[in-house]
């Protein structure tokens, strides 16, 4: 009976709010979360529903695809995966676009990665080159490129599997000569392992799989994954960009460097591959700071002339990618913090009601957006994550703290240069900006 009265009050203070005083308590969703959810979302649920209708293919290319396919050079960097990687060299093989090589790299590893890869390398199309001391994987990359023949460069992650056609999916934006680099898109293929793991998945399909998509169609989009991105080779090949360099952050950097050439890149959902995520908090904090510092590393020390109207090649598309990453990932959260300080220091005898009320708006903004990644994947199965949804909110605040720590780390210790991500030597090369 008590939780029904405390229910019955909470609606009953919502409901004697008049127009201001809704503004003054619920202004962060108001303001910035339930145009995310209910406009942008519904804007891009139209934009994905008539692509799909009215998507024109190129003849020509894809003609050139079927009949008489480019090769493209599969990029695989290793480090002790000797429970994945074999899956991960089925699952390319198996893949509907047959034109490709293969080319493994590992990076020093411990386990029996380099016995198993010895033998993958035994099929006709596999390449395998072992470095006896890690490098980093900027370095296992850079091997690889070095000895692709490939007309277009793929890289993924050693632990990912695909979608039968997937790779024929991400070639055909190409067509497109103004496009130099495509993202695929990533789901969690240990999703069922533990909560922590489902709730990466519904992370992934909402920011992935419907942000990516709003970020590509306004051609903002700042990143294509490490996981599962194609290139043209001739635009990061070492004769014109020089590859990757050392130290994390390499993916999101390879990707800012084709933008500042002048190239689009663009997301493919339809090109999905599935990436194991942390199965521990203790993982994914690590892993998240690790992404988290890599927004200020690239986006704020490394690549800050974008904001530079006087510099010759400023593009205005890329300025605004940056606003959009820097706003949405630093400055949302640093919004998130002062939004709760604000209700705990003027409504705190309030906030019986105010929380449960800003838990259920969200809650339902959510189910929308679940909805609408539904009605543009055709996944029906996806609405089971419905059960998961009321911990997603709780989930997603802790995520904002921890990108606060990150930045800070970033922005006062720099952090990234003893990030064991990379050995010492490799952070050593890391460049001063």
């Amino acid at each position: 009976m008590a939780l029904f009265d405390y229910i019955r009050d909470a609606i009953y203070y919502g409901a004697s709010l008049d127009s201001l005083s809704l503004l003054r308590v619920f202004w962060f969703f108001i303001i910035f979360d339930m145009p995310r959810y209910i406009i942008t979302d519904t804007y891009i649920l139209f934009v994905g529903l008539l692509h799909k209708y009215t998507r024109k293919k190129d003849p020509a290319f894809l003609e050139r695809l079927q009949v008489s396919p480019p090769l493209v050079s599969v990029i695989i960097p290793a480090l002790n995966e000797e429970k994945t990687i074999a899956w991960t060299i089925r699952s390319l093989s198996e893949q509907s676009y047959k034109n490709f090589e293969l080319i493994i790299v590992d990076d020093g590893s411990t386990d029996r990665t380099a016995e198993i890869c010895t033998q993958l390398a035994q099929q006709e199309n596999v390449h395998f080159y072992r470095f006896e001391e890690r490098a980093g994987k900027s370095a296992a990359l850079n091997h690889g490129l070095k000895y692709a023949n490939g007309e277009f460069i793929v890289f993924v992650d050693s632990d990912t599997t695909f979608d039968r056609n997937a790779i024929f999916e991400l070639l055909q934006v190409f067509a497109d000569s103004a496009v130099g680099g495509a993202s695929g898109n990533l789901r969690a293929r240990n999703a069922g392992c533990n909560i922590l793991t489902t709730l990466q998945q519904i992370e992934y399909i909402f920011s992935i799989s419907i942000g990516r998509r709003f970020r590509s169609h306004f051609d903002i989009l700042p990143i294509i994954s490490g996981a599962f991105g194609g290139f043209r080779k001739n635009l990061i090949s070492f004769e014109t960009i020089g590859g990757h360099e050392p130290g994390p952050g390499n993916d999101s950097d390879l990707a800012i460097r084709i933008r500042k050439q002048g190239y689009r890149i663009l997301f493919i959902p339809e090109a999905i591959c599935l990436t194991n995520v942390p199965i521990t908090f203790t993982k994914l904090i690590k892993q998240r700071q690790r992404w988290d510092r890599n927004i200020i590393k690239n986006r704020v020390k490394k690549h800050k002339n974008v904001f530079n109207p006087f510099q010759r090649a400023f593009r205005l598309r890329d300025a605004v990618s940056f606003i959009d990453s820097i706003f949405y990932h630093v400055i949302l959260a640093a919004i998130t913090a002062f939004y709760i300080l604000d209700l705990a220091i003027n409504f705190p005898e309030l906030l019986p009601f105010i929380l449960p009320i800003n838990y259920v708006l969200y809650f339902v903004a959510e189910f929308y957006e679940l909805l609408i990644s539904v009605a543009l994947s055709g996944r029906v199965k996806d609405l089971w994550f419905t059960l998961y949804l009321p911990l997603y909110n709780p989930y997603k605040i802790l995520l904002k703290f921890i990108r606060l720590i990150a930045y800070t780390q970033e922005l006062v210790f720099d952090y990234s240069r003893n990030d064991p991500f990379a050995p010492y030597k490799v952070r050593r090369r890391m460049i001063e900006w």
